[in-house]
């Protein structure tokens, strides 16, 4: 059994069963939620898109605000942080990065982000904020490790739990709109990537093809270019490292469609049964539910779930809820 929060365009919910209950925050644009147990209760941290973090020790019957020592008010993401034990993660538009080691009461900033040179040239083309930090990955054996997704400025590495930081040139894309890898083999790593380009390479005289899957076979220093539509979720699955899960679409949220690998990347096939393609959107992130099932989120706050064994996509929410999903989190 377990628990399924939902951060939605209109507050947060939780699935129970086959009802789906509001838990507060309405009217809010709630565009990232991590949900855990501790003691007993259940956790709940939203991030809005625009009104900082608010955080629930009672499984979002109450709420108050967590936004000590945020400077940034839009979150992309939380999640645990895999380079320090009990410790939490954000990432923010403006592209920057936020810790938080007391159950995400308050929060510092990892300053060494903006340190990088040239970060003043991030950007985003729908926001007049600069960049958007999506998610962290660390690779497996690699503690200190600490990988960034920047849309649109890079691939962000820390060898030092994220005090410092350096690029990761993946080929000529800086539009990262996610970064995981193989859960068994750190030197595997796997990028979504999108189309926009840095300004200066606007004036290139040969213009290299933007977007699609990368894949790097030796930690990030070399990569090749998998798939090439715009894509902003990848998927590897833990107890199949060969299987990878991708959500490509020609245009920019829309068009989508999902495929699979199972030689880890080298080949695709069609994995979108049960959702009509090309899709009316796209999909913008993967989650891996406790029981084995992929959810999909799309760019249109639709949710679909799926067996891995068949990737038969079904709505996992009751018919009839008006659920504009951004962000699901899990808790056993």
């Amino acid at each position: 059994m377990f628990e399924t929060y939902i951060g939605a365009n209109g507050g947060v919910y939780r699935l129970n069963g086959a009802k789906l209950e509001p838990l507060g925050l309405e009217g809010r644009h709630v565009s990232a939620v991590y949900a855990w147990r501790d003691n007993g209760n259940t956790v709940v941290l939203a991030g809005c898109y625009g009104d900082g973090i608010f955080r629930s020790e009672d499984g979002g019957q109450r709420w108050s605000e967590a936004n000590q020592g945020l400077s940034a008010p839009v979150l992309r993401m939380i999640q645990s942080d895999p380079t320090q034990r009990g410790a939490i993660i954000c990432g923010t538009e403006p592209a920057r990065a936020f810790r938080s080691t007391d159950g995400g009461r308050s929060w510092q900033e990892l300053n060494g982000v903006t340190d990088l040179e040239g970060y003043q040239e991030w950007y985003l083309p729908y926001s007049p904020r600069a960049g958007a930090l999506r998610n962290f990955y660390s690779p497996p054996g690699q503690s200190d490790r600490l990988l960034g997704s920047i849309e649109v400025g890079g691939l962000i590495d820390s060898r030092d739990g994220g005090k410092t930081w350096s690029y990761v040139d993946v080929g000529p894309d800086h539009d990262i709109h996610w970064v995981t890898g193989d859960p068994h083999e750190a030197d595997r790593l796997f990028a979504a990537l999108g189309y926009a380009r840095m300004p200066w390479q606007r004036d290139l005289p040969h213009m290299p093809r933007f977007g699609g899957v990368g894949r790097s076979r030796d930690g990030g220093a070399t990569w090749e270019k998998l798939l090439t539509d715009y894509t902003r979720a990848v998927l590897l699955l833990p107890g199949r490292p060969n299987v990878v899960l991708a959500g490509p679409s020609p245009e920019v949220g829309r068009q989508g469609r999902i495929e699979v690998s199972v030689d880890g990347g080298d080949h695709w096939l069609p994995a979108s049964d049960g959702i009509t393609v090309p899709m009316e959107d796209m999909v913008e992130r993967f989650y891996l539910a406790p029981d084995g099932h992929v959810w999909a989120v799309t760019s249109a706050g639709r949710v679909f779930a799926a067996n891995p064994d068949d990737w038969q996509w079904q709505a996992p929410l009751p018919g009839g809820q008006p659920v504009e999903a951004e962000s699901v989190s899990f808790v056993a």
